[in-house]
């Protein structure tokens, strides 16, 4: 169970992490832009100001006037590095620090719209802070001034909100850590006790109960199995007291018999009858604990999911490292973890009504069930490589248990990419088709990993049969899926092979209206 924790605890922490991570991101880029914003407005209130005083000069031409007070206004400057005036189809005035100088003006494409940038600068050789101005008078365009702004105020303030975001990011991080700590703890707090009290259960003790107090779905699967306990010992208890009350019926009865003698064949058939029937107790009581044994299933279910979470946790690490984090990608991300989180949920109710015969089977579109269930395991397949490519998908109608069909669409997924994963194909690929035959909507799962060894073809839906290490599978996931498509919902599940690897087609009823 430690490995749960660690697993929620990295997933709730990478989240966090994640989120954090893309609001310093935002915050820092809205603070330079707001920091540019103020340079751009000095550099246009500097622009302005300008062509306010010298308005007559640029009017009657008068460039010497436009010099004297150019040099004049940049010694006085701290922050302008270089000023240059130019007239369209005319002169340059371009005045810096130490010289000044007036060159005929190269035609350039301007269209007299308001221009700024960082870029380095040939008079002041460091970076600096462009701005173009456009002097229209009495609307006439008449040039545009060309300002470069020193940047050490700008790279002073950039300086100081690093250095705060730094200690706000350690500060986060710290809560942060701590936060997915607790979560993780309180989360997996009810499992770890729940799988303590079924293992103490199956080495024979009844009396032991799982005592957990909450109204979401561990709590309701506490009931269930406090209750299905509580069964159990009741009907262990009276097993006992029929087996103590049978032998006292046989003391008696073969009492009987010695005074009986005339009857012997006749009582000793009724006796054989009357323990064929404390058999059959005895049976129904296995099958009872039998249903224990859903819970360590839960378990190897759930594993899927959280794998699939902490891989998509691990492409949010990935992107934002390579920086393609954005708003959509992150969306995303938080749209399949909630589709996940919900499988896990709807998991414990698919187990414990697995075996029940009242379920009612009603219509769904086979289409977008697929489209859902493939969306389930789209960050794990992106992790490996792997490609899911859908053809011909059409709409079709089909009548089943949507849920259950759901988990037979994902056990063959996640059995494709396993086997492709294993056999190290590069460039994997997993196709998914649609077809509707008279009786039978029909998907088609095929992948590229070279197909089922023939000598194992026909064990690969058996229970427990897996080729996986140790560890990394259970040979149940295929098994359950043949009872579900063809006990449960009266269709078909085949496999096959061909040149490129395994087919795998599931055909499941056609809706009949009625």
């Amino acid at each position: 169970m430690k490995s749960i924790i660690t697993k929620v605890f990295l997933l709730i922490f990478i989240s966090i992490f994640a989120v954090l991570s893309v609001f310093s991101y935002q915050a820092v880029e809205l603070q330079k832009k707001s920091i540019l914003d103020n340079l751009k407005s000095n550099a246009k209130s500097i622009a302005s100001s300008i062509t306010y005083v010298n308005t007559d000069y640029m009017v009657i031409d008068d460039e010497i006037k436009l010099l004297e007070f150019s040099y004049e206004y940049i010694q006085t400057s701290k922050e302008l590095q270089a000023l240059s005036i130019s007239r369209k189809n005319g002169n340059s005035i371009i005045v810096t620090k130490t010289k000044w100088s007036v060159e005929k003006n190269i035609e350039q494409n301007f269209d007299f719209e308001e221009e700024a940038s960082i870029m380095y600068s040939k008079f002041a050789q460091k970076n600096v802070f462009a701005y173009k101005y456009p002097i229209i008078l009495s609307g006439v365009k008449w040039g545009w001034i060309d300002l470069e702004l020193s940047l050490d105020e700008y790279d002073k303030k950039l300086n100081s909100m690093y250095k705060q975001f730094m200690y706000l990011a350690i500060t986060m991080l710290i809560v942060a850590f701590f936060v997915s700590y607790y979560i993780a703890k309180m989360v997996s707090k009810p499992i770890v006790k729940l799988e303590q009290v079924s293992e103490i259960i199956s080495n024979g003790d009844l009396s032991k109960r799982v005592e957990i107090n909450s109204s979401d779905e561990i709590g309701r699967l506490t009931k269930s199995f406090n209750k299905m306990v509580d069964n159990l010992e009741q009907s262990q208890q009276k097993l006992k007291k029929s087996h103590d009350d049978l032998e006292l019926r046989v003391h008696e009865r073969t009492k009987e018999l010695r005074n009986l003698n005339d009857n012997l064949e006749f009582r000793v058939k009724e006796e054989i009858n009357k323990q064929k029937e404390q058999e059959q107790i005895l049976i129904q009581q296995s099958k009872l604990a039998a249903m224990g044994e859903m819970i360590g299933n839960i378990a190897h279910q759930w594993r899927q999911p959280l794998n699939a979470l902490g891989l998509v946790m691990q492409n949010i690490h990935f992107s934002y490292q390579m920086g393609e984090l954005d708003d959509e990608f992150m969306q995303r991300s938080i749209d399949k973890v909630n589709t996940l989180t919900k499988n896990m949920s709807k998991t414990i109710d698919d187990f414990r009504n697995f075996f029940k015969p009242t379920k009612e089977k009603a219509c769904f579109n086979l289409k977008e069930l697929v489209l859902k269930s493939s969306l389930l395991v789209e960050s794990a397949f992106k992790h490996y490589e792997i490609d899911i490519k859908h053809n011909h998908f059409i709409d079709i109608n089909v009548y089943g248990f949507d849920n259950e069909f759901s988990q037979t669409i994902l056990n063959v997924l996640n059995n494709a990419k396993d086997a492709i994963v294993e056999n190290k194909v590069k460039n994997g690929l997993v196709t998914i088709s649609l077809q509707k035959s008279e009786k039978y909507g029909i998907v088609i799962i095929q992948d590229n990993a070279g197909g089922i060894p023939l000598e194992i073809m026909d064990k690969v839906f058996n229970p427990y049969f897996t080729t996986k290490e140790e560890g990394k599978g259970t040979g149940i996931g295929l098994y359950m899926s043949k009872i579900i498509v063809e006990q449960n919902m009266d269709g078909k599940l085949e496999v096959m092979n061909d040149d490129n690897g395994a087919i795998f087609t599931i055909s499941i009823p056609l809706y009949e209206e009625k």
